[in-house]
């Protein structure tokens, strides 16, 4: 590890007060913004280099010494390290050519395209859901009936993993990216949930190499140049299944729970449907400045290296903030500081998909997840509003992916 030539500070990730403020210090880190690169202490105990700017993020993410690495010891947001053994075709712990090699086999399931001619099929599962809402009345948990069940039937459908089985990918998300409310302590939970996924997700290679269909497991069974092994498949639809809903559902959860609490953007919002796309991109940056804990693309230093004006050594971390580059003054043309939702301003490159050849595989599908479960939620339920205000919610604050346990809702 690099001895840093200024202190090293521990992390201070927000616990309690007002959850709809951001998680890093982001003024202590605009202040320091000229020092490109400041050293932290995370939760877990390890030191990573955070960034200040959209330059360096946008570096860190494209520097081919800086590798990606996932549940292997990086600094992370929780006192208690999640791990899990190192996995074949898991592409968020990838590099190089491998990393490409396994992605692109799948990136064709997830174009803007394939998204365009899955709009119908998604918006049958909103309905679906929508439906069910009305059945059950208020109150009701938004999360378990709404915003986890929609994306985990729409990942499962892409993929082929049957719908019965979406506990299993759940409660493995639950125990790796996140909303552990108990058991965090146990440093086992996330390798038994990823090796019982496993177990599922080998299963339904074995029956689509018997009997392929159209879902995406049969089409990696077909790979032949070289063929896939069934451990890369599962490694792949791992990540897949893991990210393709969970944080989807959160942020789905806190975007609404940010209208709710701002009623001239949720008015905004609703009064015009011609330009949710837009909104939708607005929100998704803001969520990203609230929920960044600066652990969610950690990059492992793989040589002695120069990088932002740092000396880094073999095995330090630097860890690119999306929260720093989302309120960069590139994209931010106000004050950054005043941290204000402004859905109706001029559409801005953010990066809250990542930048680079790990930027998010599932984003088109987000997009369109994101723009028909809170357009249609809002048209179906026009009085919908929050049992408890934001600051009541039980939070989680050591996740990856931020957002509430519960998001109870009535109307």
């Amino acid at each position: 590890m690099t001895a840093p030539d200024t202190a090293v500070l521990d992390l201070p990730l927000r616990h309690g007060g007002d959850p709809l403020t951001p998680r890093l210090p982001l003024a202590e880190l605009l202040e320091r913004r000229d020092e490109r690169l400041i050293p932290y202490r995370f939760p877990n105990g390890v030191v990573g280099w955070m960034t200040t700017n959209m330059d360096d993020f946008k570096a860190a993410l494209s520097d081919e010494r800086l590798h990606a690495k996932r549940f292997l010891g990086e600094p992370q947001p929780c006192p208690v390290s999640v791990s899990v053994p190192d996995m074949p075709g898991f592409i968020p712990s990838m590099n190089g050519p491998e990393h490409l090699r396994i992605r692109r086999l799948a990136a064709g399931y997830f174009s803007v395209k394939a998204i365009e001619q899955m709009r119908p099929f998604i918006g049958s599962v909103v309905d679906k859901h929508l439906d069910r809402l009305a059945q059950h009345g208020p109150a009701v948990d938004l999360i378990t009936e709404f915003c986890l069940p929609i994306p985990s039937e729409v990942i499962g459908q892409i993929i082929g993993v049957p719908h019965d089985e979406a506990p299993a990918f759940q409660r493995a998300a639950e125990q790796t990216i996140g909303q552990r409310k108990g058991g965090k302590d146990d440093p086992e939970a996330a390798g038994q949930a990823v090796a019982k996924l496993h177990e599922i997700l080998g299963a339904v290679v074995a029956a689509r190499r018997r009997n392929p269909g159209s879902d995406l497991i049969s089409h990696l069974t077909k790979a032949d140049d070289p063929p896939l092994s069934n451990a890369e498949i599962a490694g792949l639809c791992t990540n897949l299944l893991l990210a393709g809903h969970d944080t989807t559902a959160s942020s789905t959860a806190v975007a609404l729970t940010i209208l709710l609490s701002r009623p001239d953007q949720l008015a905004t919002f609703v009064a015009d449907s011609g330009r949710v796309a837009q909104f939708i991109e607005e929100l998704v940056r803001f969520v990203f400045v609230i929920a960044e804990n600066g652990a969610t693309i950690p990059r492992l230093v793989t040589v002695d290296m120069e990088f932002a004006g740092r000396q880094l050594r073999r095995g330090d971390w630097v860890m690119p903030a999306t929260g720093t580059a989302n309120i960069d003054p590139s994209v931010c043309l106000h004050n950054p500081l005043e941290l204000e939702l402004e859905l109706e301003r001029d559409p801005v490159q953010h990066v809250a998909f990542g930048y680079g050849p790990h930027t998010c595989l599932g984003q088109h599908l987000a997009r369109a997840e994101l723009q028909m479960m809170l357009s249609r939620l809002l048209q179906r339920f026009p009085t919908i509003r929050l049992v408890q205000p934001a600051a009541a919610l039980d939070w989680n604050d050591e996740a990856f992916i931020y957002r509430m346990y519960e998001l109870p809702v009535t109307w």
